[in-house]
């Protein structure tokens, strides 16, 4: 496996990105076998920590704001200690743990678009990435990050969907998306919470020529860990969701 390894997370909003990425981090991490950074890319809903049971220090927005605020005093000596000290700054942003590493985007404090805070985590997966064996970046819903480049660079795209014509549609857009802006080695689709056959979208999927990595039950488990704000930890170890160890061999295994 080529390091370091980025894999990026996207899909529809509420197909279950951040459970995925945070059962895929459970596991890598639970093997003791790479240093590991993820970064909660989503804005607009971070709460991947929780998930996580981690307890941020400092948001990637906030370093940002940070930075901001030293060039608009308009000190020379400041700005240049600032030049000289940004990818420090910037680590000063990461949260550590016994096995893995946790990075937040945050969420801006003043109105307007995550352009300026898309375009900063952009720079910093590229220059700090290389300090870690595998990257794993749960995105926001949607386009944005893709159409924007923060993740060109990436080993592996992971698609989640859930069980609806339109996560699989949604699913499509990406991958298109990705081919013209990314310069992803891998992609592939997981479908999420699937109860019963599903034969009208595994055709769907095959029309699109979507490669399909895996699939995961329905599990009651996620909805009781979601009601009762636990984190990943409190998942018993025969969860259905568990099957997502087989996904992660895949995608690990692909280089």
């Amino acid at each position: 496996m080529k390091k370091p390894y980025i894999i990026a997370v996207v899909g529809k909003g509420g197909a279950g990105k951040s459970i995925f990425s945070a059962i895929v981090t459970r596991i890598i991490a639970e093997t003791k076998k790479y240093k590991l950074l993820v970064v909660d890319a989503d804005p607009t809903h971070s709460h991947l920590s929780d998930l996580l049971d981690v307890n941020i220090k400092k948001s990637l927005e906030e370093i940002r704001t940070q930075i901001i605020q030293t060039a608009a005093r308009g000190k020379e000596e400041e700005k240049k200690k600032l030049a000289e000290d940004i990818d420090y700054i910037v680590y000063d942003a990461i949260t550590e743990t016994k096995n893995f590493s946790l990075l937040t985007i945050g969420q801006p404090e003043g109105a307007g678009c995550f352009c300026p805070a898309n375009t900063l985590l952009r720079k910093v997966v590229t220059s700090i990435s290389k300090d870690f064996d595998i990257v794993l970046i749960d995105c926001e819903a949607g386009l944005e990050q893709i159409s924007r480049e923060v993740i060109r660079n990436v080993n592996t795209i992971i698609i989640i969907s859930d069980i609806s014509v339109r996560g699989v549609d949604t699913a499509k857009t990406i991958l298109d998306n990705s081919k013209k802006f990314t310069q992803y080695e891998n992609i592939g689709m997981v479908l999420n919470k699937i109860r019963g056959e599903i034969p009208l979208l595994l055709k769907k999927i095959k029309k699109y020529k979507i490669p399909l990595y895996g699939e995961i039950p329905w599990d009651p488990n996620i909805n009781i860990l979601d009601y009762e704000g636990k984190s990943i930890y409190e998942l018993p170890d025969d969860a259905p969701s568990f099957t997502i160890g087989k996904i992660v061999n895949t995608i690990l295994n692909q280089n």
